[in-house]
């Protein structure tokens, strides 16, 4: 569970990242659609970033 949360927030950086940089080089023109995509990967990486930071105390 914790390594497919790990995928999913690793991917959500790169959805952080990815529209930006096509932005700044002009392959899309829509801003509002390049801040629609950084929200939703926003928090989408909150979700499952958090979990995977909890350490579990070990006996």
């Amino acid at each position: 569970m914790r390594l497919i949360l790990r995928i999913v927030s690793l991917l959500s950086l790169l959805g952080l990242i990815l529209p930006s940089f096509l932005f700044l080089i002009g392959q899309v023109t829509d801003l509002d659609k390049v801040k629609w995509y950084m929200v939703i990967a926003t928090i989408v990486w909150f979700v499952t970033a958090t979990p995977v930071m909890w350490k579990e105390k070990k006996a």
